[in-house]
């Protein structure tokens, strides 16, 4: 039994030195660099690539036995363009399971590896690889490339990528990205047991992106039921080019791709990006055909300005130092399939907070649909700093030079024609420099290129206002239209915020059409026409008081003619008395306007005054906010004195907005100079009248009457030789007429 077992063992020992001594034969007999030949041929006929091997190809036997390819080097057909390349590939079995019937991989090594992939009008470079040879055998053969292969139980301690890159340009549309320093190693893998694999590398694109990425994880494999599992999946990777430092994210999550479901599964979500946190699970479905979007996303409270010094960029400077310190958000995906879609959104920024539903109905269109709710906002405290204006002393608003209006475009046309927007926002309680609003909504509409404010409404002031408006962008030369009215509105603040001057206070109603073409603010400005009416109630005009200045006027012209100062009640010694008041108290007043070219032409401009009354016309330039009006003015005041009662007192406003109002006005001294010839030429009559023993106004009205009897009488004759005109005319047109008719019919009777 003894020898037995020892011939037994003797004979393994020696199938085992001959297998051995066949393998070395081999291996050191066989040069496998005698088939590259044969090699670049194959490649040719049946990839159509030419294959170039430079490096050398080598054998290794114990305990593995294996193949290292050195350089190698490929290039499409009659193309001296390198398509791809590797510096070394290494793969290995080892010897004694094969003994046995197991093939058992050391792995796989590969080093080096290029890739250039290019897009053309014509196709893609891989595209031009024959790859249908194997196909073209199955098919005639009738089987399939899978049967007669046996299930090898094939396993693999080691496979690494290393020093490889990988370049893909679009010659089309510009698009050049570059992977470089791209390496990948995988131990134990195995399609049934999960395994770990690492990843790193860089990305570059053509406007100079750039990303560094380490990607580590553990894959698990269902392939009978097309089932990936990354759990968990660890990417880090600091992205730079987008902002104006690199930003560093990473990124947590465990993943599972469902392919025979359609479905992608993430789950324990956690992203990390600039000081900002987001977490929360999501599943993807659907992903053949429109997708569906499910789950949850949290953004975890964070400072703006901190997130902003992060990727480089200046904070945003507020008047309150705590704004923006606190930002948060809360969002479900909840929409129908082709849709990312936010409902219930959650943006909570301090105090303030705005809910409601958002996102892109359509993935396909781009169709962006909203319907959100700001609670309050108090805004003053997100506006900039106040600063000190700086004056030049030799430089005053009426002589200040305006830079002339840009003839750049302003409006993105195609990108505008692409918006395809319905929206609702509404605003609870909004401050913003001493104005109050409160139930503002606003209703959007954009499509093909039709931008539409379609309804603008609120509280504001104590008052309301609605207003619409559209931009049609749908051609070249867009067209802007705006409506707006506003009813029983504390104009004072508006003025105090416009101006940053408290020049008028009052009740204000408005109602204002204004229509302008073009996509310049040149061309917008030309264009640019409307109209306005206003009605103030209940106002004032802070520093100007145009009683003083009508009485000025007046004690101005007594001093030209002061033989009219006894004739006049109310004066102490040759003046009438002024006012304290700094300021022209305004029972009403109202104003018609067109806007043409930013200027508004006033066109009626009538007030009642608590003791007078104002009317007249002119015009405010909205951009250099100069004016000039003309104004007539009657005072209840002067209105017991027969000579100056019933006249209306030309007085003339002119200057800037950001003037002094105590300067705008002043009296017609040329107008004023003409009534007090007019009064002194009436007191002269009466003085003649008084020495005949004539009643002054018994005799003014005589004369009056017959003016006015004179006039009708000349009117009276007018009409008379106007009609006598109109006769004679006739009478001469009746007998061309006749003497035509004679001589036509002699004609027709010969």
């Amino acid at each position: 039994m003894v020898r037995a077992v020892k011939i037994l063992f003797g004979l393994i020992l020696l199938i085992v030195a001959l297998l051995a001594t066949a393998i070395v034969v081999i291996t050191r007999v066989i040069d496998p660099n005698d088939f590259k030949p044969q090699i670049s041929t194959a490649a040719r006929e049946h990839a159509d690539i030419d294959l170039l091997i430079p490096g050398e190809l080598s054998w290794t036997f114990w305990p593995y036995l294996g193949i290292s390819v050195g350089r190698t080097e490929a290039r499409l057909a009659d193309e001296t363009e390198l398509f791809a390349a590797l510096d070394e590939v290494r793969t290995s079995v080892a010897v004694w399971p094969l003994l046995f019937g197991e093939v058992q991989l050391s792995g796989i090594h590969l080093s080096g590896l290029e890739l250039n992939l290019v897009e053309t009008a014509d196709g893609a470079n891989w595209e031009r690889i024959a790859a249908g040879d194997s196909e073209a055998a199955d098919t005639e053969t009738g089987t399939s490339a899978d049967e007669g292969v046996p299930e090898l139980p094939v396993s693999l301690p080691l496979v690494t990528i290393s020093d490889s890159r990988i370049r893909y340009r679009n010659l089309m549309d510009g698009t050049d990205i570059q992977i470089d320093d791209l390496n990948f190693q995988a131990r134990d893998v195995s399609l049934t047991e999960a395994f770990p694999m690492v990843l790193s590398l860089r990305y570059q694109d053509q406007d100079d992106i750039r990303i560094d990425l380490s990607l580590d994880t553990v894959l698990g494999m269902d392939l009978g039921n097309n089932v990936f599992n990354l759990t968990p999946l660890n990417l880090n990777s600091t992205i730079a080019g987008v902002t104006s430092l690199p930003v560093k994210v990473s990124l947590r999550q465990n993943l599972t791709a469902a392919l025979d479901e359609d479905r992608i599964s993430v789950r324990d979500l956690v992203l990390d990006a600039a000081g900002v946190r987001a977490s929360g699970n999501m599943e993807l479905t659907q992903l053949s055909g429109k997708p569906i979007f499910k789950g949850q996303l949290s953004v975890a409270p964070f400072n703006a300005n901190n997130a902003l010094k992060a990727i480089g960029e200046l904070p945003i400077e507020t008047s309150d130092p705590a704004a923006l310190s606190s930002i948060s958000m809360e969002m479900t995906f909840n929409g129908p399939e082709n849709s990312l879609f936010l409902d219930p959104l959650v943006i909570q920024m301090d105090n303030s907070r705005i809910s409601g539903q958002a996102g892109i109905t359509d993935l396909d269109s781009g169709h962006i649909r909203f319907d959100l709710l700001l609670d309050k906002l108090l805004a003053d405290g997100y506006l900039p700093p106040s600063e000190e204006p700086v004056e030049n002393p030799n430089l005053t608003a009426s002589t200040a030079i305006l830079p002339p209006l840009s003839t750049e475009p302003l409006l993105p046309l195609e990108d505008l024609r692409a918006l395809s927007v319905d929206g609702v926002f509404r605003i609870g309680a909004l401050s913003l420099e001493g104005i109050e609003t409160s139930n503002m909504h606003f209703t959007l509409n954009a499509k093909d290129g039709l931008l539409q404010l379609l309804e603008a409404t609120g509280n504001a002031l104590g008052g309301e206002f609605n207003a619409s408006a559209a931009l049609d962008a749908r051609t070249d030369e867009p067209v802007i239209t705006l409506k707006k009215s506003v009813k029983n509105v504390q104009i004072q603040p508006v003025v105090i915020m416009a101006l940053d001057d408290d020049l008028f206070t009052g009740l204000l109603d408005m109602n204002m059409d204004f229509r302008a073409t073009g996509n310049s603010e040149q061309a917008l400005a030309d264009s640019g026409v409307g109209a306005l009416k206003m009605t103030l109630s209940k106002g004032t005009i802070r520093g100007m008081n145009l009683h003083n200045t009508l009485i000025g006027g007046v004690n101005e012209m007594l001093g030209s003619y002061q033989m009219l100062a006894s004739y006049i009640p109310g004066q102490e010694s040759g003046r009438l008395p002024r006012q304290l008041s700094e300021d022209t108290e305004v029972v009403q007043m109202h104003i018609n306007a067109r806007l043409e070219k930013l200027v508004a032409h006033v066109d009626e401009l009538r007030a009642e005054l608590p003791r007078g009354a104002l009317n007249g016309k002119g015009f405010l330039n909205l951009r250099s906010e100069a004016f000039d009006f003309r104004i007539g003015m009657r005072s209840e005041d002067l209105s017991g004195n027969k000579y100056i009662g019933d006249r209306s007192w030309p007085l003339r406003c002119r200057g800037n907005l950001a003037g002094d109002a105590g300067d705008w006005c002043s009296a017609d001294s040329s107008a004023f100079r003409d009534i007090g010839k007019d009064i002194a030429a009436k007191l002269a009559q009466d003085k003649v009248l008084d020495r005949l023993g004539l009643d002054a106004d018994s005799a003014r009205q005589e004369l009056d009457a017959q003016k006015a009897a004179a006039r009708e009488k000349a009117r009276t004759e007018q009409e008379r030789i106007k009609q006598q005109a109109d006769k004679a005319k006739k009478e001469a047109e009746d007998d061309i007429r006749r003497k035509a008719e004679d001589g036509l019919r002699n004609l027709l009777n010969r």
